[in-house]
């Protein structure tokens, strides 16, 4: 994680001028380019704390965490109290990590006070290490926006052991140019994860017993992208009618995966995408793809957590192989077929929006197609009120896998048959109004949800 050029002249000067603390990494010095100046100091007014609006968007954003780690700040329920809104975002990395990113964004005040810092877990991180090195980031950044407004003098600056505080000439043990010697990797970017999980649910008259395997091995790199998977669902369940009737369904499941990507351009990447799977309820016994694609993305992909504009088009075959003769007499068939989706995402100070439209064919017969438009909007129409909307249509008419046996009751009543149909649709919508006290510097851990 590297911090901004100006945060480091942010954190020179309160070492060299202001008392108080600080947790964080500190940096080496730079040359003079600007003099920090606060006006809250310069003029002797008493400092007041920064108001901070968190806007979680991000897996891993443990506000309670945050708040109780960082006191030095107030922390506000609505943006239009706030000096800052904090925009937390994540995108998945190589090695099983991810890169979280924090956009701050300076309000009343402190509008056009932007920043953005970032900060890159590794996949063998446990939850201890991530919060303390999100917190850590979150800090730093936060630290510019408290000295401007007024607490410079509450702060103080402390190395880890080790770290050089002197000038960066390209030597010593703290400097830039600290150690030049190359970092050889002996993975060369692979990592690999094996899981398995199981579950069971004992009753006298029902039972269901789960065993889940996993494997992946990931490589990404600024060129490459290459993700392989196999997960499997071993399931076993035994429901006892009323009548003493006793119903079985028994199902092993499994999936294949794999993704390979170039990257062209910071806008294009090429690539193909191949699977393979069985699924009962859609009569496959097994069920391969391949499919070599081509994607245009309109921001650099650098900006994919904040906005995208993607376009992806994929052309290629799929084999199925049928438990039970299909509605067009195949029992095992190879055809091609082709894919176009196209998707907006955006993730502002007023919200997140996105909008996807996708659609696909088989080339054999042009009239078996599917297409479907989905969107989703959430609002901060005013203080305190959000409003929520998703939705999605889709056309469907290309369910060639269909059995052409009649179902039974009890396999559509157990998932195990999807039925015919030529249209989906879904819906939501929600709103959410808050109010009273804006401070949630408070925290309290008492009776928690998980014994209740």
């Amino acid at each position: 994680m590297k911090a901004p050029r100006i945060l480091r002249h942010i954190l020179l000067t309160l070492a060299l001028a202001a008392g108080g603390w600080v947790a964080g990494e500190a940096v080496a010095p730079l040359e003079a380019e600007a003099q920090l100046t606060s006006e809250a100091l310069t003029n002797g007014t008493p400092p007041g704390r920064v108001r901070v609006f968190l806007d979680c968007q991000a897996r891993n954003c443990d506000s309670t965490h945050f708040r109780t780690e960082i006191p030095w700040v107030n922390w506000v329920r609505d943006r239009t109290d706030a000096d800052i809104h904090v925009i937390f975002t994540s995108t998945s990395v190589g090695g099983g990590g991810n890169r979280y990113t924090f956009d701050f964004l300076g309000l009343r005040g402190m509008a056009g006070r932007d920043d953005q810092l970032t900060y890159t877990s590794a996949g063998s991180d446990v939850r201890t290490e991530l919060l303390d090195g999100l917190t850590q980031t979150f800090s730093l950044g936060l630290v510019r926006y408290a000295v401007e407004a007024g607490q410079g003098n509450a702060f103080e600056l402390r190395t880890r052991q080790g770290m050089a505080m002197g000038p960066q000439d390209g030597s010593g043990p703290g400097a830039d140019g600290a150690d030049a010697s190359p970092f050889v990797d002996p993975w060369n970017s692979w990592t690999f994860r094996f899981g398995l999980s199981g579950n069971m649910d004992i009753q006298e008259r029902r039972s269901e017993q789960r065993i889940n395997p996993t494997l992946s091995a990931n490589r990404v790199t600024d060129d490459w992208k290459l993700d392989f998977s196999f997960w499997s669902n071993i399931r076993r369940q035994r429901i006892e009618l009323p009548n003493g009737r006793e119903i079985r369904n028994d199902t092993d499941s499994w999936r294949v995966g794999g993704l390979v990507v170039r990257s062209i351009s910071d806008h294009v990447s090429v690539g193909f995408d191949t699977s393979a799977r069985n699924a009962i309820s859609q009569n496959q016994r097994n069920r391969m793809t391949l499919r070599p694609a081509v994607e245009w993305n309109y921001f650099p992909y650098a900006m994919a957590n904040r906005r995208q504009l993607i376009a992806h088009y994929g052309v290629g075959v799929e084999y199925s192989d049928y438990y039970e003769a299909t509605i067009f007499g195949a029992e095992q068939e190879t055809l091609p077929t082709h894919r176009f989706a196209f998707q907006y995402r955006v993730r502002e100070a007023w919200g997140n929006a996105g909008v996807g439209f996708e659609s696909s064919q088989y080339l054999h017969d042009t009239g078996l197609y599917s297409f479907g438009l989905s969107g989703e909007i959430s609002y901060r129409i005013s203080r305190g009120l959000d409003l929520s909307l998703s939705g999605d249509a889709s056309r469907v008419n290309d369910q060639i896998h269909v059995a052409a046996s009649n179902f039974s009751d009890e396999d559509i009543l157990l998932g195990r048959v999807n039925l015919p149909t030529g249209y989906r649709y879904q819906a939501s919508v929600g709103f959410g109004y808050r109010w009273g006290s804006s401070l949630t510097n408070v925290v309290n851990n008492r009776f928690p949800g998980s014994v209740r």
